[in-house]
């Protein structure tokens, strides 16, 4: 008997045993966003929630943002080795010379907009522009898109008043106080927030829709010395595969994604997720990736986005499109775990 409970012991304790070394086996793997939460985040954090990254063997730390400019550095630096970043922030980095690359594009058209208060709407015309008080913040991802933007319509930038203010909050309490006309941000994101949240009637105006300027927007990008080691690729494949299966179940399941998304989200509440979900889910593709895997990224719309950035914004060319992008670590659909 003595001999018996020894061996029931032993399979116990090997059982767990095997139990704690398939806990551990989970591979930690910090992201960082490119700003505080919204919705635009939304599908990471279904990923997260539903156990996607779980599934794929990582335990995925989803960090907030202070600015694509400075998370674009951070990666470059490798304190944050993968990241979520505005696309032309990143190519004004890799021709700077930033050891930088966009593994996948979630956002592939611009919802840059200027964003005023439906009583006081400016600018909504190009006449409107000369003398428009515009907040923006520190490291902002839309002075890119922005200084192309006056440079297509041959309009200097001394012809607005920006309006540095430190935070995202900031910026809209500026417009909502009538200390500056208007705020660049996402027209899916900011506008329908602050009219949910301040009882204000926001309206906007796409920059696409007064100058049809379009970049390619937001990418989950990596530190190039990282990822030429194996098993970070092997990582990142899997976090990719998770991601991509993140998006296209919010894309399937909205309703569902904001209430997941609201408990990491608390200023949210379910009415302004879904309105914020919504939107993002009319830009994730480009005439050249329909029917694509989510993600993937065409040639052409990053050849694009340089010839005007270029044009407008002075941003040195690169000949190699590759050197932007890869999509190599990306996964076909229905993007589940490989087993």
């Amino acid at each position: 008997m003595k001999r018996k409970g020894l061996m029931l012991s032993l399979i116990a304790a090997l059982a767990v045993s095997a139990f704690a070394t398939g806990a551990s086996a989970q591979e930690k793997f910090p992201f960082r966003l490119n700003w505080t939460l919204y919705g635009e985040h939304a599908p990471f954090f279904v990923a997260l929630d539903k156990g996607f990254y779980k599934e794929e063997g990582l335990d995925v730390e989803i960090l907030e943002g202070s600015g694509s400019t400075t998370v674009a550095q951070l990666v470059a630096n490798a304190t944050s080795p993968v990241a979520y970043v505005d696309a032309a922030t990143m190519m004004r980095g890799v021709s700077a010379g930033m050891p930088i690359k966009a593994v996948g594009v979630t956002l592939q058209q611009s919802p840059m907009s200027f964003i005023y208060r439906a009583d006081a709407a400016k600018p909504t015309k190009v006449s409107e522009i000369k003398g428009s008080r515009i907040a923006i913040t520190a490291g902002d991802a839309s002075l890119a898109i922005f200084t192309a933007f006056m440079g297509k319509l041959n309009l200097p930038m001394s012809d607005v008043k920006l309006i540095t203010v430190a935070t995202p909050a900031a910026k809209e309490q500026a417009v909502l106080n009538k200390q500056a006309d208007s705020l660049l941000g996402y027209f899916m994101d900011q506008g329908p927030r602050m009219q949910l949240q301040s009882g204000v009637k926001m309206g906007w105006t796409r920059l696409y829709d007064l100058a049809g300027i379009s970049t390619l927007s937001s990418a989950i990008i990596v530190n190039n010395d990282w990822v030429k080691d194996a098993k970070h690729q092997d990582e990142l494949k899997r976090f990719l595969r998770a991601s991509q299966r993140g998006w296209d179940y919010t894309a399937k399941h909205p309703e569902e994604a904001a209430e997941l998304f609201i408990k990491h989200a608390k200023a949210f509440n379910k009415e302004i997720a879904l309105l914020e979900i919504n939107g993002t889910m009319t830009i994730i593709h480009t005439k050249h990736t329909e029917g694509k895997p989510l993600f993937w990224s065409a040639k052409e719309d990053w050849q694009d986005s340089q010839d005007l950035l270029q044009k407008y914004a002075k941003m040195p060319e690169q000949a190699d499109m590759a050197k932007y992008y890869t999509n190599e670590y990306l996964s076909e659909a229905p993007y589940t775990a490989k087993k």
